[in-house]
C-alpha cells in the first residue's frame, strides 16, 4: 500500500521464509532462511584463505541468507519510521509545510531507535554475494542509507523540541529542520516503497514454494497449516483493504482461515506440540477479520470516540483497516520468532 507523509503509515510486517521443521520461524532445517543475528557474514577481501569456501557456498543458502537480513532489518526499521513521521505530521496543520509558530499544540517528533548500523555492514554485506538476486540487491544499499538520513533528521527534531527551543527562537531551526526533513523523506520513500514491494514480490513466490516443499515431505503438518495460514492471511488483507469490497467472498475466505487455524490446532494436539502464542495471534487476527468484513458489510458508522481514534490510534478501532494490520503485524512476529 502506497504510503506518505499525507496518509496514515500501516506498515506491513513480512514474514520471513524458511520453514521446514516444527512451527514457523525459529526451528529452520537446513535450507531454512538463518536468523540475522547469526548468519554467517561474508568473507572479508582481507582473508583470502577463506574465498576457497565462498565459492563453494550452495547458492541457495546465499539466496536464504540474503532474504534474511532484507526481511529482518524491514521489519526492524520501516514501521518505525513511518509511525516517527505520523507522529511529527499529526500536529502541524500542513505536513508539507511544516511549523509556522501558530499551532495550538505543538507534540515534536518520536524519536527512532534502530539498529542502522547493524543493517547496514550486513546489507552492504549480502547484497555484493553472488548468485545476484533481482531487483532486491540494487535497492537494498539505497534503502539503508535513506534510513541512515531520517535517523539523523528525526533525532536532531526530537532533540529540538523535547528542550522546547521553539520557544526561543519562533521556530527558526524548526522550519530549517522541516526542510532537512522533507528531503530526507523525498529520498526515503520511494526506497521504502522499492524495497517493500522487492521483498514481497521475491518472498511471495519463495513461500509459495515452501508451502509446496512442505507439504511434500510431510503432508498436511502443523508447519504446513502455520504456513498456509499466513500466506491466506496476506490474501485477506489485499481483500479487505479498500473502503468497499465482496463482503459475501471475502466472509468466506476469512471463515475458510478459521478453518485452518483449527486444523493447525488440532494437528498440534496429535503432534503434542505447543505453538499458543501464535494460535492466540491467529485467532486475533481472524476476529479483527470478521469484524472488518462486518464493518464494510452492516455499513457501520463511527461513533464519536471512534473518529477521533481513526486520526490518532486507527488500529485501536474495532472493523478498521488498522486495526487488522495490526493484528497481522503481531500474527507475523509470533510467526517469525517461533522459528528463528
Amino acid at each position: 500500500m502506497k504510503r506518505n507523509l499525507l496518509s496514515v503509515a500501516i506498515g506491513c510486517a513480512l514474514l520471513l521464509v524458511g520453514v521446514v521443521g516444527c512451527d514457523d520461524n525459529k526451528q529452520p532445517e537446513k535450507d531454512a532462511v538463518p536468523p540475522a543475528a547469526s548468519a554467517a557474514q561474508p568473507a572479508s577481501p582481507e582473508t583470502p584463505k577463506h574465498k576457497p569456501e565462498e565459492k563453494q557456498r550452495d547458492p541457495e543458502s546465499i539466496i536464504n541468507e540474503k532474504m534474511g537480513i532484507y526481511i529482518e532489518c524491514y521489519n526492524d526499521m520501516d514501521s518505525t519510521i513511518y509511525t516517527s513521521i505520523k507522529s511529527y505530521s499529526a500536529w502541524l496543520a500542513d505536513p508539507r509545510t511544516g511549523p509556522t509558530g501558530k499551532e495550538q499544540y505543538v507534540s515534536g517528533i518520536i524519536d527512532i531507535d534502530v539498529p542502522y548500523k547493524k543493517c547496514q555492514k550486513n546489507i552492504t554485506a549480502v547484497s555484493a554475494l553472488k548468485p545476484e538476486l533481482a531487483p532486491i540487491d540494487k535497492l537494498a544499499v539505497p534503502y539503508i542509507n535513506s534510513v541512515i538520513d531520517m535517523k539523523k533528521i528525526i533525532s536532531k527534531m526530537n532533540k529540538y523540541y523535547q528542550q522546547q527551543d521553539y520557544k526561543d527562537d519562533n521556530f527558526a531551526q524548526g522550519k530549517a529542520l522541516h526542510a532537512e526533513f522533507l528531503k530526507a523523506l523525498t529520498t526515503f520513500e520511494p526506497a521504502s516503497e522499492a524495497f517493500s514491494a522487492a521483498i514481497h514480490e521475491v518472498n511471495n513466490r519463495r513461500q509459495e514454494e515452501q508451502l509446496k516443499k512442505i507439504e511434500e515431505q510431510e503432508g498436511k503438518s502443523a508447519n504446513y497449516y502455520s504456513l498456509s495460514i499466513m500466506l491466506n492471511s496476506k490474501k485477506i488483507n489485499q481483500m479487505l483493504e479498500p473502503d468497499k469490497f465482496d463482503t459475501d467472498s471475502a466472509m468466506k475466505q476469512v471463515k475458510a482461515l478459521g478453518e485452518q487455524i483449527e486444523q493447525l490446532k488440532s494437528k498440534l494436539a496429535e503432534a503434542q506440540m505447543s505453538n499458543t502464542t501464535f494460535v492466540d495471534a491467529a485467532e486475533q487476527y481472524l476476529l479483527a477479520a470478521k469484524n472488518r468484513v462486518r464493518r464494510v458489510r452492516d455499513n457501520t458508522p463511527l461513533d464519536d470516540g471512534e473518529a477521533v481514534l481513526m486520526r490518532s490510534a486507527p488500529q485501536m478501532v474495532d472493523g478498521s483497516f488498522a486495526k487488522l494490520m495490526s493484528s497481522y503485524n503481531s500474527m507475523v512476529s509470533w510467526f517469525n520468532s517461533s522459528h528463528g
